[in-house]
């Protein structure tokens, strides 16, 4: 009897404890899910910055059946208005930078997977891979214009031919680029002009239609022709071309709307913590090339890949007066599934701690594990929608849509 006694207020005061417990956790979880109610009702419009006005983006898959219908038309787009980017955070409102990225483990979880499948992919590509991976052309008629050389039956393109037909489109001096490739007449693979040693059986010049520093127009793609009609004149060759030059004008204000429309980025600005001590640039190349950057006109690049033409990440001064520094990944260029927006924030908390300051987005709210995670949503329901538009981010049409 004594016994039981005892265990009756042992047995109360348990229950009352679990109910504390249970409460508390409760109270905690209400908590957690209004705080992040209320970071995600920040600047949902959008986390990502744009210089241009977006317009709607006509499919990849249709351009040509656009262009072709369009023939004795204009193209319509419809504007979208891109939201205004915040000011610049006052020294007091920039959060402190932590040595960890804000990365929750289910964005970290997702990455790996996405890197698994990546790793996948590419594994199958280099089992399928030999050496007559080059037996065609390695053109995109998407976006390219692309013209066709071949000589009469049992006649063979000149190997100076070849060179002079290169050399003559580069003197055009055209802000697109322009390849020609050549089939060797002693192995049956396709080479650059420059590479070729050898007489050609072939000969394909390609045109990028369009990228972010111009589109073609009437009289680029007049001079391109005239060139290759001389060219085909000279060495008794015969031109085929999927597109006229009226249709692959056309085409390429399509993929122009198309590229300014997608022509995203994501920024984040760095600065000191105390404003009394500007950043020095000697520091700031230090701490750049430390991290792997490297030192290019008037800012710091990073490429993840040798063959990227363009860097992916880029850090460089704000305006003047700021006193500040602007890191920036290019959505296009980028590729999530290999981590690169991870290493991203990684680098800014890199950056930050060397340099001994502080970073923020550009829309004045500090950018922790869930302002990490808005900006990962919304990198990724964009590469998700260039992807299903026929462009992926980081592919190489990608690259050269993308390119400056």
């Amino acid at each position: 009897m004594q016994s039981l006694e005892i265990l009756i207020p042992i047995i109360v005061i348990a229950v009352i404890l679990v109910a504390l417990i249970f409460w508390r956790s409760k109270r905690e979880e209400k908590r957690a899910r209004e705080s992040g109610r209320k970071l995600r009702s920040v600047q949902t419009a959008d986390a990502l910055a744009g210089s241009e006005p977006r317009v709607e983006p006509d499919l990849i898959a249709q351009a040509t059946e656009r262009a072709r219908k369009a023939a004795d038309g204009e193209l319509n787009s419809t504007i979208k208005a891109d939201p205004t980017l915040g000011r610049l955070l006052d020294e007091s409102e920039i959060p402190t930078p932590t040595e960890e990225p804000p990365i929750y483990a289910e964005l970290e979880r997702e990455e790996a997977e996405a890197a698994r499948a990546e790793e996948a992919k590419k594994e199958s590509a280099e089992q399928s891979a030999d050496p007559r991976s080059r037996a065609v052309p390695p053109v995109d008629s998407a976006i390219e214009w692309i013209l066709d050389i071949a000589p009469v039956d049992g006649m063979q393109f000149a190997l100076g031919g070849v060179k002079s037909l290169k050399l003559e489109l580069a003197r055009l001096n055209l802000p697109l680029l322009v390849r020609v490739f050549a089939q060797s007449s002693k192995d049956g693979l396709y080479y650059e002009a420059e590479e070729l040693h050898f007489p050609a059986r072939h000969v394909v010049a390609s045109m990028v239609l369009a990228n972010r520093a111009a589109k073609l127009d009437e009289v680029g793609a007049s001079r391109f022709y005239q060139v290759l009609e001389q060219s085909a004149a000279q060495n008794n060759v015969v031109i085929r071309r999927e597109l006229e030059p009226g249709q692959a004008v056309l085409r390429s204000a399509t993929l122009k709307n198309f590229i300014n429309y997608f022509d995203r980025k994501v920024e984040v600005v760095i600065a000191p913590i105390d404003p009394e001590r500007p950043f020095d640039l000697e520091a700031v190349s230090k701490a750049a090339r430390k991290a792997g950057f490297e030192s290019s006109s008037g800012c710091w690049e990073l490429r993840f890949d040798p063959a990227e033409r363009d860097p992916v990440i880029s850090l460089a001064f704000g305006p003047e007066g700021t006193n500040t520094l602007v890191l920036t990944y290019d959505l296009p260029l980028g590729n999530l599934a290999r981590g690169d927006l991870k290493h991203y924030f990684a680098l800014a908390n890199h950056l930050a701690a060397e340099l001994k300051s502080r970073w923020s987005d550009c829309s004045k709210h500090p950018v922790d594990a869930g302002g990490a995670m808005l900006i990962a949503e919304q990198a990724e329901a964009h590469g998700k929608l260039m992807t299903e538009n026929g462009v992926e981010p980081g592919s190489n049409r990608a690259r050269l849509l993308f390119s400056r």
